[in-house]
Formats: structure tokens, sequence, C-alpha cells
């Protein structure tokens, strides 16, 4: 377990930059085409550790866990920030956990320099193998995969003669190609790899799921931060323009019902905000619950993500859907977290097969809270 002490700190510096570098006016220049902010914060946060602050040390990590990726999750949600970020940071932590050496050498080096991005599976909703692997080459197209048009490395599910597995694929060689989709959120991409007779960097073996199980958890913890932390932004953010504007000659925030509606945003994130801090410290355990709190985290989060995103936009009245105004933005990333790690009904019975089994084995109900 990573202290606050350490958590602390990181998390200012984290915030420092983003505040300086993707502010809501760059933001927007990015969604008009006027810059290439998703690069410059990729170079940043090269430069700054970033990318390296979940690994192990033993990998030329910052140790930090999934403890220290839930700082720059939550940080990089706030800002709204572009880039793939997520299935990169994602991917490599869990390689440094169920890959062998080989895989790992090659390549999570070059994903803390900064050199190499990652796509991975967008949902356990859309993961099915659709690629084969025969004689050790895979053919076929890929089920929905997270990650930016510059990713040089894809994680895809495979299906073979002995079960399934997962392989890493180099793109843009090999007989391998990523294409993207455009997407409402500008700020991240979705696409499926063409595999065409390609040889596999390598191939994990998954017969029993677990290791598929182990990445989705991941990846909801870390979509389930952005969600927290963005959030609280666009509410925080809504509330000041309440207190801003004025109708009838007093400020739309003095008004009974807006109040109300205000407060709604808080306490719609505050039990899901608390919920993420329980899985994530579950996660960074490792307790045989983990991928439970995960699940409940990852639907609770999104789920409140949406209804303030949502909130916000009414709340701005006609202007919260202008091209101008933020809320917008965050309605868009709200919309594609709700599908990303998987939809919160599928969540929701997923943590409960989880817990079933846990009373099965005769787990307490003080030990699975605990």
């Amino acid at each position: 377990m990573v202290s606050e002490d350490d958590l602390g700190p990181l998390k200012e510096s984290i915030e420092e930059l983003l505040t300086q570098e993707c502010d809501s006016l760059t933001l927007h220049k990015f969604y008009d085409g006027h810059n290439e902010l998703d690069r410059q914060l990729w170079t940043h946060a090269a430069e700054l550790g970033w990318l390296a602050i979940g690994l192990p040390e033993e990998r030329d990590g910052l140790g930090m866990g999934v403890q220290g990726l839930d700082v720059l999750f939550r940080a990089l949600g706030a800002a709204g920030a572009p880039g793939g970020f997520i299935p990169t940071l994602v991917t490599a932590q869990w390689l440094s956990e169920v890959a062998d050496s080989a895989a790992c050498d090659e390549i999570l080096p070059a994903v803390i320099s900064g050199e190499l991005e990652l796509a991975a599976p967008a949902s356990p909703d859309e993961s099915k193998p659709s690629v084969e692997e025969r004689g050790g080459r895979l053919n076929g197209r890929s089920s929905w995969l997270l990650g930016s048009g510059g990713a040089g490395v894809a994680l895809v599910p495979v299906a073979r003669e002995q079960g399934t597995a997962l392989a890493l694929v180099r793109l843009g060689e090999d007989g391998a190609r990523f294409e993207t989709r455009e997407l409402w959120d500008k700020t991240r991409q979705l696409g499926t790899v063409v595999c065409e007779n390609a040889e596999p960097l390598a191939l994990i073996d998954d017969a029993s799921g677990a290791m598929t199980a182990k990445y989705f958890g991941y990846l909801a913890l870390a979509v389930a931060a952005d969600c927290i932390g963005a959030g609280n932004r666009i509410a925080m953010q809504t509330i000041e323009y309440l207190k801003g504007r004025e109708q009838f000659g007093r400020p739309l925030a003095s008004f009974q019902a807006l109040k109300h509606r205000s407060v709604n945003l808080l306490v719609a994130l505050t039990p899901a905000d608390y919920l993420l801090m329980h899985a994530v410290e579950e996660a960074a355990r490792g307790t045989d619950n983990a991928r439970m709190w995960a699940s409940l985290a990852k639907a609770s989060a999104a789920d409140a993500f949406r209804f303030v995103a949502d909130d916000c936009v009414q709340l701005h009245g006609g202007v919260g859907h202008t091209w101008e105004y933020d809320a917008h933005i965050f309605l868009k990333r709200s919309l594609l977290n709700e599908i990303l790690a998987g939809k919160s009904e599928g969540l929701r019975d997923t943590a409960s097969d989880d817990l079933t089994r846990a009373a099965v084995a005769g787990v307490s109900t003080m030990e699975i809270a605990a």
C-alpha cells in the first residue's frame, strides 16, 4: 500500500501541469483540430514519469500500483484530457503481473519512455475472440479496442485449438493494422485490429478466463477514476456558472430549485467516490474480492457521471449544448465511459456472481465488506 504522503505530492504535480497545459481553451482548440494536445500531454507524461507510476520498481517503475494510477486517471478525467493513457497504462500494469520477462522487456521500457502506446479490449461485452491463431499466425478482425491511432502494439483476444489466449500484436507491420473509428468523444478512439497471417509478439494462455478478468478489473478501476474526476470537474464548474449567471436580477444559484439540483450533483458523486476508494484499496491489497469491488465501483461511477453530465448540460440552459462550452465535452465522455469496461448491468451481474461464490465458500459478510 502506498501512503498518502507519497500520493499527495503526486496529485498536486499532476493537477498543476494539467491546469497549465490542458485548460478549457486548449481542450476546445483540440476539439477543433487546431493543436495536438494529445501528443503534447503524452510527451509531458513521459518526461515527468507518469507512464511509470503504476509499474513495479523492478521494472523501472515508480511502484505506486493501482493507487498511483487512480490519482493520475482522476486528474486526466477532470481535465478532459485526450490520449491513449488508459489502454496503455492499464495494459502495461497488467502485463507486468502476467506476462513473461521477454514480453515485459520488449514492451514496458518503450511504454515508460513514451515511445510506445498500446491498444486493448474496450469492454467484456465485445471481447469474444474473433481472431484465430493457427500455426503461430493470427487471422481475422478483433473486437473493439480502446487506443489511439498512434498505438504500436495491441492486446487482442484470440481463439486457439486449445482454448483462448491474449495476443500481443505489433501494428503497422507483419500483417496487422489498426483501423480507428471516429467518436463523438474526440478525446479517445476505438478501433479494430485486422490480422492477415500476423505473427504475435507473445501469446498469454487464458483457457480459464482469469487473465481477461484481471485485465478488465484494472480497466474498470481506471474508467471509474476517470468518471469521478470528470464528474466532479463539470459539477463544480456548473455550480460556479450558476453563481455568476443572473436571471430576473438574481444569480441563478439563489433559486431554491437550482440549489437542490446542484446538491444532487454532489450527492450522486460522493458515494461512487467512496466506493471507488474502497475498490482501489482492495486491488492494492490483492484480495480475492478485488474484482467484485472494481465492477461495483465502475458501475456506480459511470452511472453517477452520466447523471451529472446530463444535468449539467440542462443547468447551463441553452448554452449547455453549444460548442463553446465544456458541458457537451463531458457529456460525450460520459457516454463512452458507460460502455468501457462493461455496461453497468453486466458489471453488477458479475459482482453478484462473485458475491455468491464468496458466500458459498464460507466468506462472511464482514470479511467481504472489510
